[in-house]
């Protein structure tokens, strides 16, 4: 039965595969190791399938197959993104112990810093409790969205809004401040 753009019809055929199966969890955590953003590529690759819908050919490429490659191919491209993250702050971390770069950072950089960050602070006591809640546990504790989801027992969807709506709020009260700084 050939997949088509009809929302049920996907999800019907995906249901099944996924219900049946749990290759792609499997596959997923194979290759990125870290059970806690499995649910992050899989949902990627479900949106990938969904807008590949209309040029799925269900003769050329079984639906199991299809699903496998990509999960694989997202998870390779999650597994790049984290090594070119970490590249980055190696390289950062570097440049902050070179000579040269550290007598850029004077004692009035140090100052307009100190003052940011107390305005930041301030910004961020202007949140809705429960977008400085997760503001807070994301950026200063360091915990995965998946994880604060875990410990204050709401949903993802919830804390990835909260955590949108709060950094719209910081971007909207910074903004006019921008041409200051």
């Amino acid at each position: 039965m050939p997949l088509n753009r009809n929302p049920r019809s996907l999800i019907a055929h995906i249901g099944k595969f996924t219900e049946r199966n749990v290759r792609l969890r499997t596959v997923i955590l194979g290759v990125i190791r870290d059970e806690s953003e499995v649910d992050d590529i899989l949902h990627d690759v479900l949106l990938q399938v969904w807008d590949l819908g209309d040029k799925y050919k269900p003769g050329r490429r079984g639906l199991r197959g299809l699903l496998v490659t990509l999960a694989r191919r997202r998870a390779l491209d999650r597994l790049r993104r984290r090594a070119a993250y970490r590249r980055a702050t190696e390289n950062l971390k570097r440049d902050v112990d070179n000579p040269l770069t550290s007598e850029i950072t004077t004692t009035t950089n140090q100052l307009e810093n100190n003052d940011l960050s107390a305005l930041l602070r301030r910004l961020i006591q202007l949140l809705p409790e429960a977008q400085k809640e997760v503001i807070n546990l994301t950026f200063f504790k360091g915990m995965s969205q998946r994880e604060i989801a875990t410990q204050r027992h709401i949903s993802l969807g919830t804390v990835k809004t909260r955590l949108h709506l709060a950094q719209r709020k910081l971007h909207n009260f910074l903004l006019p401040l921008q041409s200051k700084v």
